[in-house]
């Protein structure tokens, strides 16, 4: 079920990035002297189109850009040089030359615990087109970071688990402020897709711990999202799928663009196509539709809002948690709202300070059926943020920020509701202070305070660089890290603190001539985790309420090492890369018997992507591959708490764009299949009362079969 609302994904990402046929960028880059910048960087500003240059300082790429654009030449340790050209479809060649910046303070970067993808950050690691051609992701943001190291390769549930991290312990961040909802609604054994389209972000920050002092609420992770400008041009879309239909248009004017899309999606028909494992009382079917605004009234300041809403219906019909030979009915309705309005200013002598303010307000509801019960769920989340940040030198800065937010959270049970109310305030500082050319430290302090449960925090950040080589450099960080307790427990004890996780982190990594390792070492030490008693029997659902008493006396640890390696160089045309992640945690945690592997947990998960793109026939051909050794289950018939695992994990997925016109107009054909073997992969068990009978919690399909056609309109 991943590619549940591909349509918008794909309509709202995928038309953008390829709207004309490729122009060719060539030329070499060189110092004063004359001197080639090995791995300097070349791109069209403001998209991600662009390359590295090789031992000799020559480039060349292709983009679907047209028109005037500006092409801008970096490299660590001297000054950016921009270039306007105009793109007709016609080959281009240019040349730059950098001039070495007097302080040369800029060689290292603080990169521990984070995967960059910025058009301001020289370590690239995903763009937009690498998350919409990633096989199996189906153009969800979500999908294509677990093909990173330290993420967990999930398919039966919603959420990014990161480092032995939960669900819950992960933040989306548009903008600097908290997405309270990023994935569609949780259904039972069907996983869930993220709600937004890459393609409407400028850049990607995918941060494994110890993160920013500027973010918290997240004890493992944060996805740290930052929208676009003004788009080049104006232009309209049209798609046609096997799951929906949908549109868009976009207007730009000269310092103003207003942008609004529609789409209606049913994978009923596609469903009755394809064999399922799942009994759909409800083939899932959604509404919906977004609106952007972007407004730049000098070089110096933008001001954007971006909304969206979407109402979506799914109805399964599944094992009874209570006796798996018996079929439980669930059906849900959704409703979510997501607005989020973003303002940043230079100004000052040289406009070394900054603003950057943002608010939102999110609402999300569901009404479920579960057999005879009614059960409800809401959640909204207002929230607004500044930060006032001031450069120092060419690469030093010092920021202060702060931010409040008014949470609002309920559930119901029939006629029984409960319904809390928190005020969540932070404020915190950081510096990034370059002390030689090779040793950089960012240095950081979070306070935060919960009115709902009365408590405060204090958690100090540090990280470390220290350049190695010309290519190479080390990095360290440490850092505490709070989260309130889970909505479900808050409901009948106030009294409980925040959880708290201490970070270490060191890593290794080698960035030259558009080849990446990076290997990371971490360890994470668990405290004040939420811990029920008196819960009998066990309940392993993760639907199920608190019945016990709770307390801060829950505890864990999590460590492994990642490893992450792309090469777009080797093999002429072909881009690949390997990721893998080993990873030994246990804990002892919410109504846990004894402390133990949790269930979301692979002790080994390995990824490989690979993409090929052949001029020839106008065809991307992609493919990934993921493996993960098995995952723990509760077995009632063993004295061991979750001492059984699953089989391991396999998925092999292919995907082809054939790129073309139809009447004069950009179209893209898009041919993908997931699980391509047909793999038979097992998530988990559910039992029966008497542990005598047990169900399997699979897959809903064996294989999936996409196939659309999205049309661009000039």
């Amino acid at each position: 079920m991943r590619i549940l609302l591909l349509i918008v994904n794909l309509l709202f990402g995928v038309l953008p990035g390829y709207a004309q046929a490729p122009s060719q960028v060539s030329g070499r880059i060189t110092d004063r002297a004359g001197e080639p910048l090995p791995g300097a960087n070349i791109t069209v500003k403001g998209s991600y189109d662009g390359s590295s240059a090789n031992a000799q300082g020559h480039f060349k790429f292709s983009t679907a850009e047209t028109g005037q654009v500006v092409l801008v030449a970096s490299f660590v340790g001297y000054l950016a040089v921009e270039q306007k050209v105009a793109l007709t479809g016609l080959p281009v060649e240019i040349d730059f030359k950098l001039q070495e910046v007097a302080n040369e303070l800029n060689t290292v970067t603080i990169s521990a615990g984070a995967f960059e993808a910025s058009d301001a950050k020289k370590m690239v690691m995903l763009r937009p087109r690498d998350i919409v051609t990633i096989a199996g992701a189906n153009a969800d943001i979500f999908a294509a970071i677990q093909t990173l190291p330290g993420a967990q390769a999930q398919s039966d549930q919603e959420g990014l688990f990161v480092r032995g991290g939960a669900a819950s312990e992960t933040r989306t961040i548009i903008d600097g402020t908290i997405v309270q909802n990023p994935f569609s609604s949780n259904t039972p054994d069907v996983p869930a897709r993220g709600r937004f389209s890459p393609f409407l972000f400028k850049g990607t920050s995918f941060s494994t711990g110890g993160y920013s002092a500027q973010y918290g609420q997240a004890l493992s992770s944060v996805l740290v999202l930052n929208t676009n400008d003004l788009p080049d041009s104006s232009q309209s879309s049209l798609s046609l799928s096997a799951v929906g239909v949908g549109g868009s248009r976009t207007q730009r004017w000269a310092k103003a663009s207003l942008a609004a899309e529609v789409d209606y999606a049913n994978l009923g028909p596609l469903l009755a196509l394809v064999p399922q494992n799942v009994n759909w009382l409800q083939s899932p079917k959604s509404l919906g539709g977004a609106t952007n605004f972007r407004f730049r009234p000098n070089d110096r300041s933008i001001f954007k809002v971006f909304g969206s809403y979407r109402e979506g219906q799914i109805g399964i019909q599944i094992p009874s948690f209570d006796n798996p030979d018996q079929l439980s009915e669930f059906r849900n309705r959704n409703q979510n709202l997501y607005v989020n309005a973003a303002y940043e200013v230079f100004f000052g002598k040289d406009q070394q300070w900054t603003f950057t303010g943002g608010t939102s307000f999110s609402r999300d509801l569901d009404q479920i059926d579960w057999d005879v019960n009614r059960l409800g769920r809401s959640e909204e989340r207002w929230q607004a943020r500044g930060v006032i940040s001031r450069q120092l030198g060419e690469n030093s800065n010092l920021l202060f920020g702060t931010e409040i937010h008014r949470y609002s959270f309920g559930n119901s049970f029939n006629e029984f509701g409960y319904q809390k109310q928190d005020t969540y305030a932070a404020a915190f500082m950081e510096g990034d202070i370059y002390l030689s050319r090779k040793l950089a430290a960012r240095v950081g302090l979070r306070g935060e305070h919960s009115k709902l449960i009365g408590r405060a925090n204090l958690a100090p950040r540090l990280s470390l660089a220290y350049k190695t080589g010309p290519y190479s450099q080390l990095g360290l960080a440490f850092g505490h890290f709070y989260q309130s307790p889970e909505n479900r427990y808050l409901f009948t004890n106030q009294q409980l603190d925040f959880e708290k996780a201490v970070h270490y982190i060191a890593n290794f990594q080698v960035i030259k001539t558009e080849r990446t390792f990076r290997v990371e070492a971490y360890y994470k030490d668990y405290q004040q985790l939420v811990y029920e008693r008196g819960q009998t029997p066990y309940v392993p659902s993760r639907f199920r309420q608190p019945t016990g008493n709770t307390n801060n006396q829950g505890y864990g640890y999590a460590q492994g090492i990642d490893v992450f390696w792309r090469d777009q160089k080797t093999v002429k045309g072909l881009d690949y890369w390997v990721s893998y992640s080993l990873v030994d945690t246990r804990r002892l945690f919410q109504n846990y018997l004894a402390e133990a592997v949790p269930t979301f947990i692979a002790r080994h998960t390995l990824s490989v992507v690979a993409r090929k793109f052949v001029s020839k026939i106008s065809t991307s051909f992609n493919a990934s591959y993921a493996l993960a050794s098995g995952r723990p289950y509760y077995n009632p018939n063993n004295p061991e708490f979750h001492g059984d695992r699953t089989p391991a994990f396999s998925n092999l997925s292919l995907a082809a764009n054939y790129l073309t016109r139809i009447g004069g107009n950009f179209t893209i054909v898009v041919l993908s299949v997931t699980n391509v073997l047909g793999r038979d992969n097992v998530f988990g068990y559910r039992y029966s009362a008497d542990g005598r009978n047990r169900a399997v919690v699979g897959q809903p399909a064996p294989r999936f079969f996409f196939a659309g056609v999205f049309i661009t309109l000039r």
